[in-house]
């Protein structure tokens, strides 16, 4: 992680610290802009409508903005677990009242140990750790993108595609063991990106 995204993403026990005061707007921001991606990635894969996601993405970003200040930070091992903890409830409560309104217009209305069949908790919690990957993996990309070749970049995502990379390095008029190298590089780079933002964001 380059000294320049160190500086964009502060600790995540600063951060929270000064999220707990409520009124830093900076932090809050930061916060926000953190995690807001991440959190669509995940009420979208439910299958929730647009106008619904932005209503649900700002009911958790509330939620979020209530609990915290009543956090024990020093009990906190993992902000993620917690933050996977507000989604999933978060999720399930909208489920339930999506589930809850269209029974009693069928006038066939059930408990709340019946609703939320559509997605179980199981499948919130596979959706969200495989959502969290995705989304470190992609902001890990962009974080090194700047800092590669044309080519390297290049090489890397035909690869991803599932490209042999023997066939990509001829087409790009590249020696097999340079194309071998670019890759192992972006490989390297992307790997310690990842590791670098989940202590940062995780």
């Amino acid at each position: 992680m380059s000294e320049e995204t160190r500086a964009t993403y502060r600790t995540r026990m600063t951060l929270l610290q000064k999220m707990q005061k409520q009124y830093d707007e900076k932090a809050w921001q930061e916060f926000v802009d953190s995690y807001s991606g991440y959190i669509y990635t995940i009420i979208n894969s439910m299958n929730i409508g647009s106008a619904d996601a932005d209503d649900l993405r700002q009911q958790i970003f509330i939620k979020l903005w209530k609990k915290i200040p009543d956090l024990d930070l020093n009990k906190i091992s993992s902000f993620r677990s917690y933050l996977t903890v507000v989604v999933r409830n978060c999720v399930k409560d909208f489920w339930r009242k999506s589930q809850r309104d269209a029974n009693r217009s069928d006038k066939l209305v059930q408990s709340d140990s019946e609703l939320v069949d559509t997605v179980s908790l199981p499948d919130i919690d596979d959706v969200i750790e495989r959502e969290w990957h995705n989304y470190i993996a992609a902001l890990a990309f962009k974080n090194i993108a700047e800092y590669l070749s044309a080519d390297a970049t290049r090489l890397f995502n035909e690869t991803l595609k599932g490209r042999d990379i023997k066939e990509v390095a001829s087409e790009m008029g590249l020696p097999l063991s340079t194309a071998y190298r670019l890759k192992s590089r972006v490989k390297e780079s992307l790997i310690a990106e990842v590791e670098a933002l989940n202590d940062y964001l995780g």
